[in-house]
């Protein structure tokens, strides 16, 4: 079923600054005083104070005190490092519908700083206000650490890998996902399951339960149980679930059916929904020759653009010299 998603994000309104900037945000203590005059755009502080940044800043901050513990030493620690940080100068926000069908690879397609910028661009800021794969805070967010986003990124292009990987599995090629991208660990007949760069998937199997093909098929159940609970932990709170009409049905048992609308405000629930998607309609994603971006297959494509299939002859002509 097809996702509506809006966002109030302007091209124009979408900038990369470092942390720096939020400093003049943490001494402002009056914030009527602020917010009251016409302020000229030539800094990026006046820039904050034009539009309606202040009042949204102060929103996000007191709701993040609510989901990150000590939150104003969250601010004060990007403030130190500097970091580099998307921030959103609303003006006069109004939703605009957009086509979020297949920005699940794009997204895991981003690489760099402008990669991520342009891409905010396009659909907005996330919309979480703290960094986490399981349960996920959602809110309007005015500023969001460049290294949250790239969290996310490497989450979605690892679960795209295991995506790939289940696929192939299935197709009897020889593909070992336990080793390859999931460790499993196995204590008093609980067997937990972790990425192999660390942090643990939140679901466990209790061995005596499997039978032997079960057992057998461990990789798979492994592999399928991580992709589902890990798309599962973050679409939570995220999706709405409305209807957009009441159609009458001689199939029904109660003579109509309801047409049912998902839809999300935050970009962040739009991604992972995508990639809901994407595995259950099996589409088939690549990753690139050249340099690993992921695409979505189109006829015999090897490369996720014409670029890259350059420079892969090049080098295999470099090499065969």
């Amino acid at each position: 079923m097809n996702l509506s998603f809006s966002t109030i994000h302007k091209p124009e309104q979408i900038k990369m600054y470092n942390a720096s900037v939020l400093h003049e945000m943490n001494l402002v203590s009056d914030l009527e005083s602020e917010l009251k005059g016409e302020y000229p755009k030539e800094t990026i502080r006046e820039e904050m104070f034009a539009s309606e940044f202040t009042k949204f800043y102060h929103m996000q901050v007191n709701k993040g005190r609510g989901v990150i513990y000590n939150y104003d030493f969250f601010i004060d620690k990007l403030i130190e490092g500097n970091l580099p940080c998307l921030f959103f100068m609303p003006q006069s926000p109004l939703p605009v519908r957009k086509d979020v069908k297949g920005i699940a690879v794009k997204f895991a397609a981003l690489e760099t700083n402008k990669d991520i910028t342009e891409f905010a661009k396009e659909y907005g800021l996330l919309g979480v206000l703290n960094f986490s794969y399981r349960n996920a805070d959602y809110g309007l967010t005015v500023f969001e650490p460049i290294y949250w986003w790239k969290h996310y990124i490497n989450h979605v292009k690892r679960l795209l890998r295991l995506y790939e990987l289940l696929r192939k599995k299935h197709k009897n090629k020889s593909i070992d996902i336990i080793g390859e991208l999931l460790n499993y660990k196995e204590s008093n007949g609980i067997g937990t399951v972790q990425w192999i760069e660390g942090e643990e998937v939140p679901f466990y199997l209790e061995e005596e339960k499997l039978n032997d093909d079960g057992l057998e098929n461990l990789d798979l159940i492994a592999g399928a149980y991580t992709l589902t609970v890990s798309i599962k932990d973050v679409l939570k709170s995220a999706i709405n679930v409305n209807f957009s009409d009441v159609i009458k049905s001689k199939d029904s048992e109660i003579g109509f059916r309801i047409k049912e609308i998902y839809s999300t405000d935050y970009l962040i629930g739009a991604i992972y929904y995508d990639l809901w998607s994407l595995i259950n309609n099996n589409v088939e994603i690549l990753f690139c020759n050249h340099c690993g971006r992921t695409f979505t297959k189109s006829g015999r494509k090897k490369y996720c653009s014409d670029s890259c299939k350059t420079m892969a002859y090049k080098k295999r002509k470099k090499e065969g010299e």
